[in-house]
């Protein structure tokens, strides 16, 4: 945990960093749409003020019918385009997007939420006023001022025992500076810093122009369909040809805009992910009704399976790591799939996970792959069969990853053992039927 010497070492660090643009204040929306901008840091505590992990930058939009934020993350390794921005304030529901950036710490992917960028501060705001906002109580300390600003000090606190220290505008609720816990790993802590870094009120003209790019922005972020707390930047066929379908009116709207960067980023990203759909596309073609290679899989739980067996049955291959950690949505879809499994068992249709946990490609390592892969079978609930070889099985069909693309892979063998489907990453999920587009393979199987 931070000390208090040096939690007050950052705070006047970050005071005199942004004196300069904190001093005019938040416009109000009347006079135009108000475009509030912070820096932040993640930071890994140590000597001194700590070691810097992440440099991010956060926007907010504000007029007089709502808020609307962006955040700029790591491009490679931070929040993906789709999740970075959207709708915001206390009044926002659960199932849209909420600032956040997205960390890689110790073999795990982590979410972690930014501190509120705006806080809905009660109208009969006093000193030791309470209330609570998004699963936080809040508590003003102390009516304070923030180089000419007058602000409100407030102390956060979540139920798990995350805290925060905020301080925010006493006239718009707009955080002006905020430290907030972060924990990773097994417990390790680590502390984010955002502080306020400027405020600047748009024309007429250009609010008006915002508004509609920002209603697009919604519109294409509405059609991906994404769960609000996603990781993953892969997006499938159906969602990257939507978004080029955008892509001319996004960038039109954004030109000279705040957002004219994110638009940029949006069709470098798509342009990618199509030359990577383009790779797995034409592997398919090439294996399509081709005769399966013969292979023999080692089980994690004991003994092997023979391509052999499989004969006269509709076989799904998913290959995905099956490690037991680090664990996070959406598992490999392998819920789903078993969800799959134990409806079409009956019509003759095998599913087998094949592991590409790297432990179990070498002796001394094995058994510590098939423990990790029995404890994500019984965590999972699955009751399809996983096994391993050396590698050679995913390497005949093809991996992913040598062309931009990502694991699982799924690959669907007929009863006669040709090749009659290939997918690489994951599918898009229906609420009613599970893995729709794979369910829709097996049923033009069954036709044949």
């Amino acid at each position: 945990m931070l000390s208090f010497v040096h939690r007050c070492s950052l705070m006047t660090l970050l005071t005199l960093t942004f004196a300069v643009t904190a001093n005019h204040g938040t416009c109000r929306a009347a006079d135009g749409m108000v475009v509030t901008e912070f820096s932040g840091s993640l930071i890994q505590p140590g000597n001194g003020d700590g070691e810097i992990l992440r440099r991010f930058e956060a926007q907010i939009f504000t007029t007089d019918a709502g808020a609307f934020f962006h955040v700029t993350d790591d491009v490679r390794q931070g929040c993906p385009w789709p999740d970075s921005y959207g709708p915001i304030g206390p009044g926002t529901g659960a199932e849209r997007v909420q600032p956040h950036l997205v960390y890689p710490y110790d073999g795990n992917t982590y979410f972690l939420p930014l501190p509120p960028l705006v806080v809905k501060v009660p109208d009969d705001a006093a000193e030791e006023t309470t209330w609570e906002q998004s699963g936080w109580q809040m508590k003003i300390i102390e009516k304070t001022n923030m180089n000419g600003t007058p602000a409100w000090a407030i102390e956060a606190r979540e139920r798990r025992g995350r805290q925060q220290q905020l301080t925010v505008d006493a006239s718009t609720g707009v955080l002006l500076r905020a430290e907030a816990d972060v924990f990773m790993g097994m417990g390790d802590q680590f502390l984010m810093s955002v502080a306020r870094s400027g405020a600047t009120t748009l024309s007429a003209e250009q609010s008006e122009s915002m508004v509609k790019l920002q209603q697009e922005l919604i519109n294409v972020q509405t059609s991906l369909r994404r769960r609000p707390d996603a990781v993953l930047a892969e997006l499938s066929p159906r969602q990257v040809t939507d978004v080029m379908a955008s892509l001319d009116k996004l960038s039109e709207l954004a030109k000279s805009s705040p957002l004219e960067a994110l638009t940029r980023q949006i069709r470098t990203d798509v342009e990618q992910q199509q030359k990577r759909i383009a790779s797995a596309t034409s592997r398919a073609g090439e294996l399509m009704n081709a005769d399966a290679p013969v292979f023999s899989l080692n089980l994690v739980s004991g003994g092997k399976l023979e391509s052999s067996s499989l004969k006269g049955k509709t076989v799904i291959l998913h290959f995905w790591d099956y490690r037991d950690a680090p664990l996070s949505e959406p598992y490999g879809q392998t819920g789903y799939l078993e969800f799959l499994f134990n409806r079409r068992k009956a019509q003759e249709v095998v599913v087998v996970g094949v592991s590409t946990n790297q432990d179990l490609q070498t002796a001394e390592n094995q058994n510590r792959g098939r423990r990790a892969a029995r404890k994500l079978s019984e965590f999972m609930n699955l009751t399809y069969p996983i096994g391993h070889d050396d590698g050679s099985l995913l390497k005949a069909f093809g991996d992913p990853r040598d062309n931009r693309g990502q694991l699982p892979l799924w690959v669907v063998l007929s009863p006669e053992g040709k090749v009659m489907h290939y997918h690489a990453g994951f599918y898009e999920i229906d609420q009613a039927q599970g893995l729709r587009d794979l369910e829709a393979v097996l049923a033009k199987g069954a036709k044949r």
